[in-house]
């Protein structure tokens, strides 16, 4: 036993000595090391998986360097991934406990659920406030006397609610949104009766640089500039300035209908000013019970009544003020007559007199009896812009909803609440509100009434119309993103290889082809590409048949430039440039490439170039070098 011991020893001692006698009587051993065990593979993560990854010690050493412990832990429970514990950092552990045998070479498609969040406009939309409408905002709408808790469609909420969140909300920042809850008659007063009533709707969505507006009439007397049609936030009104007019003074006039006083009648309209000057732009409010015509003359002619003085327009802080009444005149001395109210601007754009007026919302009315009118209560979405307030516009998808919308629901209370699931009820809801159009998106944004604490706060989930069923979107996506094995390590790699089949009718492989024609004529020249405009004779690309067309007589049919070359001298140039033009295909279809810090980022093309006889497979690799930016890697172009 002594001896076969030492005989051991001596052997290993002399296998260790050095590679000459590994060389002469192990020469198999270099080729035993050689990976055998390269993989391929596409892996989708299980239940179980998810657990794994937040158990593996080496990833609960990384988590609590980063102190981020907590939120690994999660990722048992939660079964997706974050931003914080992202795959880049979680999943190579997994990798190589699951895979250990794989070899330098590997890769892996891991496909997982992240939690990306939910979009911004829904995030903002969570923090909404909510208002009611008070008894006191009501009365500096109807006058103290007035038993009216309501709005009408000619005493239009907008038209007063950005006042009260202006007072209600004196340091708001730009991006805040409130609820708020008024009463909204679909009918005027008891005994109104209503003269006129311009919300200047035609300029709903639309612009013109020269109002007209059914029975009105837009008249300038000095200058080239007239009253304009506006529209911003979804509302329509007209607009006056002199900025920019740089032909001197200018006086315009917007003149109503002819408009039948009754007794108790009363003018009131909506202003703002705009990119104000303390060197003027002014309005004059002119009533008149002589104007006819529909000239210049004709304004001179009348006997104009001014009641500016009724009305006031606040100075803006900003830019811009917010369109809100600025008073009203007692008409009473017309009454049993007929009258024109005009909306005299007057600016000079020599002297700076340019200050921007708007006016909407023109009434003339009698309030009426009132206290007898039924109504309802809604609510409606407003946003600060971080000057005014004004109804929210920010994204189309958002919807406020109102009681109304939920008696739908077969519900007396206009919010949802802890005894009522929104999570089960809104999708219910938004069958019975909306076409089901597949891929819709509407973003209910709700109360929400807390049982427990007794709070009522506002809620915005998205949805989306999606294989039949309203989805939730509940900011988890499915991710897939590929691993590589190199120096012994899993690391994250999105490289990706792009196979571009030959062949006619293939959208997906002609839009590369295509971006480089469309690349070449727009930098190297028109005269490359064909008249058809899907191939070009620069670099050779055929959206067409998706392929390079290295036929040199092709070419030289396409542009004198290669006459005097000869088909191998041509053929060498094909060549030459062609590293050059998948650049363009990458930056078109693949800018939001990014570089991985330590890991070669790559795109491999395999694609077919045609040279009148044989159709050959070759490959060319770029490394993403920037944000969109790519590089040739010398040497990669190469038959395959």
């Amino acid at each position: 036993m002594k001896k076969n011991l030492f005989m051991t020893v001596a052997a290993a001692a002399l296998l260790l000595s050095g590679c000459d006698y590994n060389d002469k009587y192990f020469d198999w051993l270099d080729e035993a090391t050689v990976p055998t065990d390269v993989k391929t593979l596409e892996y989708k993560l299980e239940t179980a998986d998810y657990a794994t990854i937040s158990s593996n010690s080496s990833n609960v050493a990384i988590a609590k360097a980063a102190g981020v412990s907590a939120q690994l832990t999660a990722v048992k429970t939660n079964m997706y991934l974050t931003d914080v514990i992202n795959a880049e950092t979680y999943i190579p552990a997994f990798l190589a406990a699951k895979w250990y045998t794989a070899d330098d070479g590997s890769s892996v498609k891991v496909t997982y659920q992240k939690m990306e969040g939910v979009p911004a406009y829904v995030t903002a939309l969570n923090a909404t406030s909510t208002y009611k409408v008070s008894n006191t905002d009501y009365a500096t709408v109807w006058g103290s006397s007035s038993s009216n808790k309501f709005f009408t469609p000619t005493v239009k909420a907008s038209a007063y609610i950005p006042t009260f969140l202006k007072t209600a909300y004196p340091s708001a920042q730009a991006g805040a949104t409130v609820a708020v809850d008024y009463n909204q008659s679909e009918k005027e007063p008891s005994g109104s009766v209503i003269g006129l009533n311009e919300t200047v709707d035609a300029y709903l969505t639309t612009s013109s640089t020269k109002a007209e507006l059914a029975g009105w009439l837009n008249i300038t007397t000095t200058g080239t500039y007239f009253w304009n049609g506006k529209n911003f936030s979804s509302n329509g009104y007209i607009q006056a300035s002199a900025y920019k007019h740089t032909a001197g003074p200018l006086e315009t006039y917007m003149i109503s209908p002819s408009v039948s006083v009754k007794s108790g009648m009363k003018l009131s309209f909506s202003a703002c000013y705009g990119n104000y000057t303390a060197a003027g732009g002014t309005l004059s409010v002119l009533v008149s019970e002589n104007f006819s015509g529909e000239t210049a003359e004709a304004v001179t002619a009348a006997t104009w009544k001014d009641v500016t003085s009724n009305f006031t327009i606040e100075i803006p802080t900003g830019t811009y003020g917010t369109l809100t009444k600025a008073g009203e005149a007692d008409l009473s001395s017309y009454a049993g007559k007929n009258v024109r109210i005009a909306f005299k601007y007057t600016g000079d754009g020599t002297t700076g007199a340019t200050t921007t007026i708007q006016v909407d919302n023109i009434v003339v009315k009698s309030e009426g009896a009132g206290g007898t009118d039924v109504y309802a209560a809604t609510t409606a979405l407003y946003a600060f812009d971080g000057t005014k307030w004004a109804p929210y516009s920010a994204n189309a998808n958002a919807y406020m909803m109102t009681k109304a919308d939920f008696t739908l629901l077969n519900s007396t209370y206009d919010n949802f609440s802890t005894t009522m699931n929104p999570d089960v009820y809104l999708p219910l809801f938004l069958s019975k509100k909306y076409l089901l159009i597949e891929g819709t998106v509407v973003t209910p944004v709700y109360k929400f009434y807390n049982s427990t604490t007794k709070v009522t706060t506002v809620r915005a989930d998205e949805y989306t119309y999606t294989g039949g069923a309203w989805v939730k979107n509940n900011g988890i996506v499915t991710v897939t993103d590929q691993f590589v094995r190199n120096a012994g390590k899993w690391t994250y790699n999105p490289s990706v290889v792009i196979t571009l089949t030959a062949g006619k009718n293939l959208p997906d492989v002609s839009k590369y082809y295509q971006a480089i024609t469309d690349a070449v004529k727009a930098e190297k020249g028109s005269q490359y590409v064909t008249s058809y405009g899907n191939n070009d004779y620069y670099y050779g690309g055929s959206a067409y048949q998706n392929n390079f067309d290295f036929r040199p007589s092709a070419w030289k049919a396409q542009t004198t430039e290669y006459a005097n070359m000869t088909d191998e001298q041509l053929t060498a140039l094909m060549y030459q440039r062609l590293p050059e033009a998948f650049i363009y295909a990458l930056k078109a279809i693949h800018s939001d490439a990014v570089p991985v810090a330590g890991v070669d980022v790559t795109y491999t093309f395999n694609f077919v170039v045609y040279d009148g006889t044989n159709n050959t497979n070759y490959t060319i690799v770029y490394k993403v070098t920037g944000v969109g930016e790519f590089t040739y890697v010398e040497g990669s172009l190469a038959k395959k």
